[in-house]
């Protein structure tokens, strides 16, 4: 970005000729983490079952709560990542982890940019509603429903599987926490602000022409979203990627769902399975994706709790 306002008409670089570049220059700071791969195949991570789910997709998260040197008050942020098929990265201070401030933050979001087919998120109770209600939708569920946005949870205990939003949330930390020092909550929001106002010059560069030029649905201004129920089920699925257990060897593997477990035969086990509620038919498919193909493991009821 920087080298096309310098340079405004020529040909841009590619970003792996300026990496190439920098590398034989000897201007790498940092050394290239080596990562392990395979593991996600290996494990069959279910990738393409995500991506049919639509075509823009976003995450959201709440960072883990910071605090001020000499204060005990906890701060709050509330992020979201764009990350198909535009990027765009968002921080919010929020007053608590709630699911009534990620809606706030949201509705403001979807206002300017658009409403995305898939929202996926981690297990929170913000998110999901309940810690003991079994198969029951919690106010941000509802929110979501109700816009027409498919919930998907990624698996517990693994915030890789929620990665676009799990590496924002690191460069956050690299970019905004570490490097200051706050003594109040006014110096967080203006840091934030400073911090976002740079993403949002990178998606403009980059993916003005492609949001603005296309058919995508936002948030009206005057729109009052229902929170306090689902008004209609009809096409209304929620989606969730699980990795299966077992509580002995040679017993059936498991997983939870809304805090209900379900069962599958044991050859499952130790492996990440894609789950489908189907809220108006009340029922519940779990599916394993091996290199793209796709094979249904089970269907069950799988009641909504009102």
């Amino acid at each position: 970005m920087d080298y096309a306002k310098q340079y405004p008409g020529q040909m841009l670089p590619s970003t792996w000729f300026i990496d190439k570049t920098v590398r034989q220059a000897g201007l790498q700071t940092k050394k290239t983490k080596k990562h392990k791969r395979g593991g996600a195949q290996y494990l069959l991570y279910p990738i393409q079952l995500v991506r049919d789910l639509g075509y823009v997709q976003q995450s959201a998260d709440f960072i883990g709560k910071k605090y001020i040197s000499g204060q005990s008050e906890p701060i709050n942020i509330f992020s979201t990542s764009c990350y198909a098929p535009f990027k765009l990265y968002q921080i919010k201070p929020v007053n608590a982890e709630r699911a009534v401030y990620a809606i706030e933050k949201l509705t403001g979001f979807w206002q300017k940019y658009p409403l995305p087919n898939v929202l996926r998120m981690d297990n929170g109770l913000q998110f999901r509603g309940t810690a003991r209600g079994k198969r029951s939708l919690g106010t941000f569920l509802k929110f979501l429903l109700n816009l027409g946005v498919k919930p998907l949870f990624g698996s517990p205990s693994k915030p890789w599987t929620n990665p676009h939003i799990e590496g924002h949330n690191r460069v956050f930390n690299e970019k905004v926490w570490r490097p200051n020092f706050f003594t109040n909550r006014d110096q967080i929001a203006v840091e934030c602000e400073r911090f976002n106002r740079e993403n949002l010059e990178y998606f403009h560069f980059k993916y003005s022409q492609l949001v603005f030029n296309s058919n995508f649905s936002y948030i009206e201004h005057n729109q009052d979203i229902e929170t306090n129920k689902l008004i209609s089920t009809v096409g209304k699925k929620i989606y969730f990627i699980r990795f299966t257990q077992s509580t002995e060897k040679g017993k059936d593997a498991y997983i939870t769902i809304l805090n209900e477990k379900v069962s599958l035969p044991e050859q499952y086990n130790h492996q990440f399975v894609f789950a489908e509620w189907d809220i108006d038919k009340e029922q519940l498919a779990i599916y394993s994706e091996f290199q793209r193909a796709v094979t249904l493991i089970m269907k069950q009821k799988f009641y909504l709790s009102i």
